[in-house]
């Protein structure tokens, strides 16, 4: 009977034993999540497939912006946003260029057999020789003419292409096309941007009007600064004439003289890229219903 007893009670003891170990097992992993996370985030790493939301131009070392453009200038046409945002996402310019899981080594992470084939003898951590191995490995897969295809043989994940273009917006590069498509581009490349009242670039971030202004600048088209002045000099359109480009205006978003108070980016499919309010970010959203849709005035395409 004794012995019947001691040895439930050790069971019992066996079993809070083992929940105690597996709290503790669960505790450390959850601390080296957020170890990872955090470290993550202090060496501005992303996500795969998401865009590095803080990159900025004035963050590009102006050493290394110098060898870009000339780099870029003396290559098959190569864009020097887009050397830059891969040095950014590959080893954040040089301070990140530890050799990674896959082999990938120095300042444009390239495998051995890469730098071999395109570092031309030179020092794979030396963004001096590693920028003219990174465009010529561009330009021997498919830069300029097909981009997308140049990027995506460095590394072989839509994400990845996504991101390097992303970032290289914001550096920016403008892709070919009409200018309501580099104006979308330009846009999208903004999500998640604050929202500051009376921001106009990049610098300051944007508010409505001012991120309009600025994505036209970029492809060559001057529009007025605020919200009402746009939807005076644009030409009035109907919902079903609305295209990507176009822009999408709304009244009483805040008590002003003026009837139009604010203006976003039509993207299509009835959806606007807008600088809400403060307090909230650039992003992509609905026109036509909820709030917007309440306060929905009208519609209009920029003269060119």
């Amino acid at each position: 009977m004794q012995q019947a007893l001691v040895a439930l009670a050790l069971g019992g003891l066996g079993r809070d034993a083992l929940k105690v170990a597996a709290g503790l097992v669960l505790a450390v992993l959850l601390a080296l999540a957020f170890a990872i996370s955090s470290l993550m985030a202090l060496l501005g790493a992303a996500a795969p497939g998401q865009p590095i939301a803080s990159a900025r131009a004035d963050e590009i070392p102006p050493d290394q912006l110098i060898v870009m453009q000339q780099v870029a200038a003396a290559s098959c046409g190569v864009p020097w946003p887009v050397l830059a945002a891969i040095a950014k996402v590959e080893s954040d310019f040089g301070r990140n260029m530890a050799t990674s899981s896959a082999g990938a080594i120095g300042y444009g992470q390239f495998l051995p057999s890469s730098w071999a084939a395109y570092g031309n003898g030179g020092n794979p951590y030396d963004y001096r020789d590693a920028l003219p191995a990174m465009a010529r490995y561009l330009c021997a897969n498919g830069a300029p003419r097909d981009l997308r295809a140049a990027i995506w043989a460095y590394n072989h994940a839509d994400w990845y292409v996504d991101q390097v273009l992303a970032i290289a917006v914001r550096y920016g590069y403008l892709a070919p096309g009409a200018p309501t498509g580099q104006v979308v581009a330009l846009a999208r490349a903004q999500i998640g941007m604050p929202y500051v009242w009376g921001g106009a670039t990049p610098q300051t971030s944007f508010d409505c009007s001012g991120l309009i202004q600025w994505v036209y600048r970029q492809a060559g088209v001057a529009v007025p600064r605020t919200a009402q002045q746009q939807y005076d000099a644009t030409v009035r359109l109907t919902p079903d004439q609305l295209q990507p480009g176009d822009l999408v205006f709304f009244t009483r978003t805040y008590p002003s003289s003026e009837f139009i108070t604010h203006v976003g980016l039509y993207v299509g499919n009835g959806r606007m890229i807008n600088a809400p309010t403060e307090g909230d970010v650039v992003r992509e959203m609905p026109v036509f219903s909820g709030y917007w849709g309440a306060h929905y005035a009208g519609a209009g395409r920029v003269r060119r």
